[in-house]
């Protein structure tokens, strides 16, 4: 690899504006202005860039300004992804450890050895964070913009320096569906901020809007405490990284198919603990509108008393009145992080 001081160059920049917003807030936009920053030097001093879509859409080798445009739009779309996921205690450690040591086991077959110690590295400086971050003690500590920024984007260059491997010739194994592979590999952070930007804009709310519709509110909402939703999603993102690496040889865009339907039906059985734990009336068509609520709606939507016949009932009792609210009511959660 070439350019590794500017490499360091970037991660440091990153770490310095994470610092900053954790102490005093710094805007979404500036942050986006340096995270498409650290791309651009990225493309231009390192070797660390997108070059092939590996036969995606019958396309291999793409010209500069395309490699460009997707180093540095990726950039952005996995880091931010990544600091949204890290709204409880250790899902975001325990979803870093599961993406380096995915990468890095490869890196290590592949014979790339500087990468493989890399995220041996950061696997292991990450179970570390996270005996702190787990902790209820005086010693608890917390990731911050300050990890997120640094991680995501570190991941970020894994999951480059990982495509341009099995792109080159002569990996240990080649993989036929690379880009598919490292989707899943990072598919936590990358599936939860897709479906929960769909839902803001089905909402006609800002997709950059801060709330808690996230996966892991959805299974603090379902009964789960902390711990205990870390552990399942980090089981989830297992079970999609070994369903990706066995069906390697369906192609990018089947395998991404049935990665997405995966992630689907692996999210479906939430909503409808959620909806059973909150007594949402299920068989009820129009409280599935619910699905698209926040914490803050469902608050007003389990709150809500309505008089029935001169008798107080609850809003599963009272139906079509108490669901009939809850999508007028805007939303206004404090701004998490995620």
């Amino acid at each position: 690899m070439t350019g590794l001081p500017f490499l360091t160059a970037t991660v440091i920049m990153l770490f310095f504006i994470g610092l900053k917003d954790d102490m005093i807030t710094v805007s979404p936009w500036k942050k986006i202005i340096f995270q498409v920053a650290a791309g651009t030097i990225l493309f231009l001093f390192t070797d660390l860039k997108f070059t092939d879509l590996h036969g995606f859409l019958g396309i291999r080798h793409i010209p500069v300004w395309a490699s460009f445009a997707l180093t540095v739009f990726l950039i952005v779309i996995i880091i931010n992804s990544f600091n949204l996921i890290d709204g409880i205690d250790g899902l975001a450690a325990s979803v870093g450890i599961i993406a380096s040591a995915a990468f890095g086991t490869w890196f290590w077959l592949s014979g790339d050895r500087g990468f493989a110690i890399a995220s041996a590295a950061l696997a292991g400086s990450l179970m570390v964070f996270m005996g702190f971050n787990l902790s209820n003690g005086r010693n608890k500590i917390f990731m911050g913009d300050t990890g997120s920024l640094v991680i995501g984007f570190i991941l970020t260059v894994m999951a480059i320096r990982f495509n341009e491997i099995n792109a080159g010739p002569s990996p240990f194994i080649r993989l036929h569906s690379s880009p598919s592979v490292s989707i899943a590999v990072l598919i936590v952070p990358l599936f939860d901020s897709l479906r929960v930007i769909i839902i803001r804009l089905i909402r006609r709310q800002p997709p950059m809007k801060a709330d808690n519709r996230h996966i892991h509110h959805l299974l603090l909402r379902a009964g789960l405490n902390h711990r205990r939703a870390t552990l399942l999603i980090a089981a989830a993102n297992i079970l999609v990284i070994a369903t990706a690496f066995l069906l390697d040889g369906l192609g990018i865009f089947r395998l991404g198919s049935v990665i997405l339907l995966l992630c689907t039906a692996l999210t479906v059985p939430v909503y409808i603990k959620v909806a059973k734990r909150e007594n949402w009336g299920i068989l009820n068509k129009k409280a599935w509108r619910l699905i698209l609520s926040d914490q803050k709606e469902m608050d007003v939507y389990r709150n809500l008393v309505v008089i029935i016949d001169g008798h107080r009932a609850k809003p599963a009792e009272a139906g079509q009145l108490a669901e009939a609210a809850v999508p007028h009511t805007e939303s206004g959660g404090v701004n998490q992080n995620t």
